[in-house]
């Protein structure tokens, strides 16, 4: 596998590249091989504080393809571990890696290239405002998601199969859409645009796919239905009541037998209420009554005691905003009177007060994520970016090595996203050829998001849910649904 990039004009602040995969051959890896009972291994021999992500890397190789030979490298890797691979299974003659592509911070791609037969490829029509002195907050966000991409089509450099992925600046302007819309012909031909959050812009966008046959991502803008009337668009965020109804879900299955109680503050925000009415009804249909608290400014344990505190006694309390402020009036009186009631655990009853919160709550930092912890709280989001987990600490860092600097901090963190969407996109376009599939796979786990496409209306969404759970350890677990 080889990767070019374009001819490279200087602009702004931001490396725009034009990339091409070029499968050269069956791949051979450039190790030294024994024999063992007659068979013939490649082998390597793993080095100090190197990683299954590190070793991947080096070799060419996908995490996956090294668990599947080496089945122990699944629970880590140690210094001077051996790891095989059958020589049989890569016969090519020779490796041809992809150099890590040149990122500076100044350029911008310009020349089209000659794509290969049977190839994919990728129009990222992104606001990177590259004309603008000083870049906005939107402009930098999607310069973060690009970068995403760009370590995910260098990641993925050494399998086989054709993808050309190019980016355009939108610059957030719908007239420079529709030009780039009517004459641009990678634009036209491409198997994938990725769209930005402007709903004008987008729908220019999805209306020109419809009649060109292009699919639409829409990853940026979560209440866009296009997919509803249009075939060819994707929404990658699940609609807002199908995400209601697989929370609920998650707290039936997770608080079976527990009351519910939802708390308003009669002075606050209470941006979340059409959930918790929407829980509300949900409930009354299954004949339950909801306990309904309200209170004004801070929560205070005296609007807790129409609550009995007796052995057995389990509690799910949802607040009906989501904000840091809002979470803070509530947070310590919660955490006493939970201690309260758990002391009423006898040998034969176990009391609980659960929470349940919102995405917004993945956010929090410091304290109050010392708070979700301690209040052991469950929570429902479109996303979920463990940045201690194993796979995002090495995005990361190849992210600081390459750019020298840290991905901008955002919900969801736009260069996760970029390379999750990058590497869902090129893995499906391979697997079929340059079409893209949005069936295929059946789901895809990203770093930070999954995507399980399926049909509705007359287009495509996504309809996976991240349920994450604090621990007071300090673990966070999480599940998709």
């Amino acid at each position: 596998m080889k990767m070019n990039s374009c001819t490279m004009l200087r602009r702004a602040a931001i490396t725009v590249f034009s990339l091409i995969f070029v499968w050269t051959g069956a791949m051979s890896l450039d190790l030294p091989v024994k024999k063992v009972k007659g068979v013939e291994y490649y082998y390597y021999k793993v080095k100090n504080k190197e990683t299954v992500y590190g070793v991947s890397k080096r070799l060419g190789l996908s995490r996956d393809e090294i668990v599947r030979y080496n089945p122990s490298a699944a629970d880590g890797l140690k210094k001077n571990m051996m790891l095989y691979f059958p020589v049989a299974d890569f016969p090519g003659e020779g490796t041809s890696v992809a150099d890590e592509p040149e990122v500076q911070t100044d350029t911008l791609a310009a020349d089209s290239i000659t794509v290969p037969q049977k190839s994919g490829s990728v129009a990222i029509m992104l606001p990177f405002d590259l004309d603008s002195q000083e870049k906005s907050r939107q402009g930098k966000l999607s310069v973060d998601f690009y970068k995403g991409v760009l370590i995910a089509a260098d990641t993925l450099a050494n399998r086989p199969g054709n993808v050309e992925i190019k980016a355009f600046d939108t610059k957030g302007d719908i007239e420079t859409v529709k030009k780039l819309l009517a004459t641009d012909p990678f634009i036209a031909k491409a198997s994938v645009i990725i769209a930005p959050e402007d709903e004008n812009t987008l729908k220019a966008i999805a209306d020109s796919a419809a009649i060109r046959g292009n699919y639409v991502l829409t990853l940026m803008n979560v209440r866009d239905s296009a997919y509803l009337t249009n075939p060819f668009v994707i929404q990658a965020n699940i609609p807002q009541l199908a995400m209601y109804t697989l929370a609920a879900d998650a707290i039936d299955e997770d608080f079976q037998g527990y009351t519910p109680v939802i708390l308003r503050n009669i002075s606050g925000r209470n941006e979340k209420e059409p959930f918790t009415a929407y829980l509300k009804k949900r409930f009354q249909d299954k004949g339950i009554n909801p306990v309904e608290i309200e209170y004004d400014g801070s929560l205070t344990a005296s609007a807790l005691n129409s609550l009995p505190v007796n052995a057995g006694e389990k509690y799910v309390v949802i607040p009906s905003s989501g904000t840091l402020a809002e979470f803070n009036k509530i947070a310590y009186v919660l955490k006493n009177w939970k201690d309260k009631v758990l002391a009423t655990e006898t040998s034969t009853d176990t009391p609980d007060v659960a929470v349940f919160g919102y995405p917004d709550w993945t956010a929090f930092r410091g304290d109050a994520l010392d708070m979700l912890q301690r209040l052991e709280v469950t929570v429902y989001s479109r996303f979920f970016d463990d940045f201690e987990g194993f796979d995002a600490r090495n995005i990361d860092s190849d992210f600081r090595r390459w750019y020298g600097s840290p991905m901008i901090e955002s919900v969801p963190s736009q260069a996760l996203l970029g390379f999750d969407a990058a590497s869902c996109i090129i893995k499906n376009l391979r697997a079929n050829e340059g079409t893209f599939n949005p069936s295929y796979p059946t789901v895809y786990q990203g770093i930070q998001s999954v995507f399980k496409f399926e049909r509705s209306g007359e287009g495509f969404v996504n309809t996976s849910l991240y349920i994450i759970k604090y621990r007071p350890d300090g673990r966070i677990q999480s599940r998709t649904i």
